[in-house]
């Protein structure tokens, strides 16, 4: 059984006296920085590197959780992928509405003195309190140009290329866009989505029902299974515990649905997780309906559960072989990294 877990990582860009050259236009009357500009130039900076090596452009999500977590991560300047109550790209996501599969790199450029680093001292007060020393302000679109190149063309050593595949990932169609900061530290979040499909989940005494529907036709894709992760319930101690690890991932894969196999058939069962077939799988063009129910031993009261659905697409994809016979496989295709509500949890309620 083959499944998809997404692994993400953090860039900083550490400037010890740099200097940083002229503002672009696009200050309102009263002299602050339109966010919405900045998030647009963030943007078309994307677009540029997906358009040089043939990827289609992507469109802004209004989804608030990048945003929420720039802001967060301005408060600290501490960058991580955890928000400060121990909250996961993937669970801000959908605290935030957001239904889709999401990926989340991260980003930011500050002044840094690697003696006060080790005593805690961050870039703003490194730069305000020795009346000897003068960091010249951030420009923030210079802020966002360095990121993005560093992103795109200084990545492996740090991060193996992580946030250069996660741009020019050709399956995305959205990102939200976050950005925070002051004269001296810049944040930089961008959310990378999936948008592939509509769908209402409903949940009564552990029987699920899934009711959804493909956006696109034209993109060829039939829903294969799904999974569900488990997470430890999120809180200040998993932040304190998490909060300077380079990297992140899906929890721990506790199920996977699959469609009902013929009377004679039966799914082999990993050690790790079970493999349970759903009650009724009805897929009529377009529209989706499935119904499953929990295993009797898999409790979700104490633990935050993600739903990833998985499709393929209906058409071989030549480059991506079989590893059993060396065939072409068809593509696998995240379209949800949905965290269902947990009232125990503040704001899943």
């Amino acid at each position: 059984m083959l499944y998809i877990v997404a692994l993400s990582t953090i860039l900083m860009i550490l400037i010890p006296l740099a200097c940083i050259t002229d503002f672009h236009e696009g200050f309102s009357q009263n002299g602050t920085l339109s966010l919405k500009i900045l998030q647009n130039y963030a943007l078309s900076k994307i677009n540029t590197d997906r358009l040089s090596v043939g990827l289609n452009p992507i469109s802004m999500s209004d989804n608030k959780a990048a945003q929420y977590h720039a802001a967060e991560i301005l408060g600290t300047e501490l960058l991580s992928h955890w928000s400060k109550n121990g909250l996961k790209p993937y669970m801000l996501y959908s605290l935030h509405n957001g239904t889709g599969y999401v990926q989340q790199n991260i980003g930011q450029i500050s002044y840094v003195n690697t003696d006060d680093v080790k005593k805690g001292i961050t870039s703003h007060s490194f730069c305000t309190s020795d009346s000897k020393l003068y960091c010249e302000p951030l420009d923030p679109f210079d802020a966002i140009d360095k990121i993005e190149n560093s992103m795109m063309y200084n990545d492996f050593l740090c991060c193996q290329d992580g946030h250069k595949n996660n741009i020019l990932d050709k399956l995305h169609t959205n990102v939200s866009i976050g950005i925070a900061f002051n004269e001296y530290y810049f944040v930089l979040v961008q959310n990378f989505e999936n948008n592939y499909l509509r769908y209402n989940l409903s949940n009564e005494n552990d029987e699920f029902l899934l009711e959804a529907k493909m956006l696109d036709p034209k993109k060829n894709l039939e829903l294969s299974y799904i999974s569900l992760y488990f997470d430890k319930l999120p809180n200040q101690e998993e932040y304190e515990e998490n909060k300077n690890k380079l990297n992140y991932s899906m929890g721990n894969l506790g199920l996977i649905v699959n469609k009902p196999l013929e009377f004679y058939e039966q799914y082999v069962q990993p050690e790790n997780y079970s493999v349970i077939e759903a009650e009724n799988w009805d897929i009529h063009n377009q529209s989706i309906n499935i119904l499953f129910k929990l295993t009797g031993d898999l409790e979700i009261n104490d633990r935050m559960v993600t739903m990833v659905i998985y499709a393929k697409n209906k058409i071989k994809n030549p480059s991506t072989l079989d590893i059993d016979d060396g065939t072409s496989q068809r593509e696998i295709v995240p379209l949800t990294s949905y965290t269902i509500p947990v009232k125990t949890v503040s704001g899943f309620d």
